[in-house]
């Protein structure tokens, strides 16, 4: 059932519907899994953002066409605007529904700047700017579990699943558990001050709906000792955010289920790791579903040294990179509403 109360459709002075009302809001980079932590751990990147403004409009008769996408920024190549195929798209489509809103014309514009299909949390964060937009406008005052809910959405489009752990960060921001059993919850815990991180993107092709590729190589089954052996270092990064401490947390990025498994798609992943260990990270893993990777230290020192050894490394196997300086980031924004 379509809620309003403050956001009236406005009418001008011949009667005739005003322009578009509209509300924007912003929401980060995210990585995922942080090593042993696959589909349970998202952190927030205080580093790139997608900005979506959602705009709406009341039409006299009731449509189930009445969502357009525009999209703009320096990824927006690489993004589809049917909003079936679209992560946006497939949030405003399920919150559409939900509270019947077909006698409204929406319009959603994606600045689009994290690089889509490299681990970087690009469909969750447009997802969860897009709900936060929708629930502001119509002030439906979603809990959050809801909002992650709809948010989740998106990564149909990516992932062909609903997952958690890129949306929780993108939207929280810091470190997030994902609880999915028996009920969905989220646990968010601030992190260290002390806590930095270096994302490497290397310039390669990434084949459309890789999260979707990336999940297809995992094992179906796991031996019980790699089961053990990755809740105990899962056990010990909780503990590390939750008593603030860098080194507790970098001891406990450790992998042996996902990793050996994806490290294969990316060029020279153990070749870069151990250089990045060698030269002071204090730990290195897969961003996500990658091909991007993380590297975590606790200072900036070290990690404009880091970034330096990434791009070293990359040159030597032939293939460009980028990389970012980032700490934790303090979750999604609304920017305006008007």
């Amino acid at each position: 059932m379509e809620k309003r109360s403050r956001q009236q459709v406005k009418l001008n002075q011949n009667g005739n519907e005003s322009n578009y009302e509209e509300c924007t809001a912003s929401a980060s980079a995210s990585t995922a899994n942080l090593g042993p932590g696959y589909d349970i751990f998202g952190l927030g990147l205080d580093v790139l953002e997608d900005i979506v403004t959602v705009k709406i409009k009341k039409r006299a008769v009731k449509s189930k066409n009445n969502l357009k996408i525009i999209i703009k920024g320096d990824e927006a190549e690489s993004i589809p605007k049917k909003p079936e195929a679209n992560t946006s798209g497939l949030v405003a489509k399920k919150m559409i529904a939900e509270y019947n809103l077909y006698n409204y014309n929406f319009l959603i514009e994606i600045e689009k700047n994290i690089p889509a299909g490299y681990g970087m949390g690009s469909s969750a964060a447009s997802a969860v700017a897009t709900a936060v937009s929708i629930d502001s406008l119509f002030e439906f005052n979603l809990d959050q579990i809801k909002l992650m809910e709809y948010s989740a959405e998106g990564e149909l489009a990516s992932a062909g699943v609903k997952h958690y752990d890129n949306i929780s960060g993108a939207h929280f921001g810091n470190f997030v558990i994902v609880k999915t059993y028996p009920k969905l919850d989220f646990i968010n815990i601030k992190s260290p001050k002390e806590l930095i991180l270096v994302v490497c993107v290397p310039t390669i092709n990434v084949p459309k709906k890789k999260t979707e590729i990336s999940r297809a190589v995992l094992p179906k089954k796991i031996p019980l000792q790699n089961i053990v052996y990755n809740m105990s270092n899962a056990c010990s990064l909780v503990a590390g955010f939750y008593k603030g401490d860098v080194q507790m947390i970098c001891d406990s990025i450790n992998d042996c289920i996902i990793e050996p498994y994806r490290k294969k798609m990316i060029p020279g992943y153990d070749i870069i790791k151990n250089a990045c260990l060698q030269e002071g990270a204090m730990a290195f893993t897969i961003s996500g579903a990658g091909p991007s990777t993380i590297a975590f230290m606790n200072t900036k020192k070290t990690a404009l040294h880091i970034s330096k050894v990434m791009r070293e490394e990359h040159e030597k196997l032939g293939i460009g990179c980028k990389t970012f300086l980032t700490k934790p980031s303090s979750g999604s924004r609304i920017l305006s509403l008007k």
